[in-house]
């Protein structure tokens, strides 16, 4: 099962039903011998109060007081508060499960990230929320640990809750994705990368071209031996995105690439073990730069670095990806490129907003939403 974290209330309400009317038994009950019978139970409620007791309170429609759920802006402010007022004191929650049959769709977005623990996709998540607050609709969390078959399982499980758009954050689904999410008469917005040529919906940046930015700006400082180190994770395919910007960068400059892939999960034991490599090395053929996939590398060789004998950045330039907190405070300041996680998140989920309010042709043309990573220079990649 996957780990799926919910924002939202989900509830369901449902009337109770009593028979007040005598049974055929209980009129012929002189006819028969004396026996007890055992009453029938009382169906069990689950929700005290129904939209329409709360559409009773508050003398409107129920009509109305779904509008008041599912589009809050189409409700005047004073019925909003009265509405409020009455729905805080009697602790009625909407049923989500009623209002999805209703509408074939429930009232969610759902949303597959792929290390909901990052910086990175704390970020995006919050551009998605912020962006969704005012309109109704509920962000459904599931973390997919970049495998693609565990984002297929989440998307499976999504599409059970009749959801009203997908968000996913990556662009290289399984074949059986591909042909449920083909299936699918919803918005569906691929955040985070940027792929022009795929049939749904793109948010993000070209990932490659953040690997040649930065290949660019060691060559330019007249670097020869620029390396490049992978995560341990196969499956982080941006990553390796990035390193294929890196390497093309490499060979249009008449230079061998030189990918390396870590040994160790934790990032910054990654780098603590290549800065432990690097003292190894002969000066004729260590290397003169060196790109890690992320901040959390990076960091790990800067902070080892004095224990090892290295001084950066005489010995070796170094940057990173992400633009983590640390980054900035850690001596040398690392360069890293900053990409908009928080603006990515947000022009997703309007994306998903514009393509629910779109009539059913303009809907169906894919949205391309292109945004620029910018390179931060510090001190770790400047030469001295």
């Amino acid at each position: 099962m996957l780990p799926v974290t919910v924002t939202g209330n989900i509830g369901s309400s449902v009337g109770s039903t009593f028979d007040l009317a005598p049974s055929v038994e209980t009129m012929t009950q002189h006819n028969k011998p004396d026996t007890k019978e055992t009453p029938r139970a009382a169906r069990r409620k689950t929700g005290t109060y129904t939209i329409h007791d709360v559409a009773n309170m508050a003398g409107v429609s129920s009509i109305t007081v779904s509008r008041y759920f599912n589009s809050p802006d189409k409700v005047s402010a004073g019925l909003r508060e009265r509405l409020k007022e009455i729905v805080d004191s009697i602790g009625y929650v909407p049923s989500q499960v009623a209002g999805g049959l209703a509408s074939g769709r429930g009232r969610v977005v759902c949303a597959v990230m792929q290390n909901i623990a990052s910086t990175t996709f704390a970020d995006l998540v919050k551009g998605m929320t912020d962006e969704l607050q005012s309109s109704g609709l509920q962000l459904l969390l599931a973390n997919a640990q970049y495998s693609k078959d565990q984002e297929e399982q989440a998307i499976r499980t999504f599409v059970g809750w009749h959801p009203s758009a997908l968000i996913l954050t990556r662009d290289d689904h399984t074949p059986a994705s591909e042909i449920i999410l083909r299936g699918l008469n919803i918005p569906i917005v691929e955040a985070w990368g940027f792929v022009p040529e795929r049939p749904f919906h793109q948010v993000g940046f070209p990932h490659a071209e953040v690997g040649a930015v930065l290949a660019r700006h060691f060559l330019e400082q007249g670097c020869k031996r620029i390396q490049f180190v992978l995560p341990m994770a196969e499956e982080d395919f941006r990553a390796k995105q990035r390193a294929d910007g890196y390497a093309s960068q490499m060979r249009k400059a008449g230079l061998k690439p030189d990918i390396q892939v870590a040994t160790h999960s934790d990032d910054f034991d990654v780098g603590e073990k290549w800065i432990e490599s690097f003292t190894k090395e002969s000066k004729r053929s260590r290397p003169e730069a060196v790109i890690f996939s992320n901040d959390n590398m990076a960091a790990g060789a800067i902070l080892h670095a004095p224990a090892c004998g290295v001084e950066l950045p005489r010995d070796c330039l170094m940057a990173g990806f992400g633009d983590a907190a640390i980054s900035s405070r850690l001596t040398p300041a690392l360069t890293t490129v900053r990409p908009p996680r928080y603006q990515i998140g947000q022009h997703a989920a309007r994306a998903i907003l514009k393509l629910l309010h779109a009539d059913g042709e303009h809907a169906a043309d894919p949205m391309q939403d292109e945004f620029v990573s910018e390179l931060i220079v510090r001190a770790s990649s400047r030469r001295r």
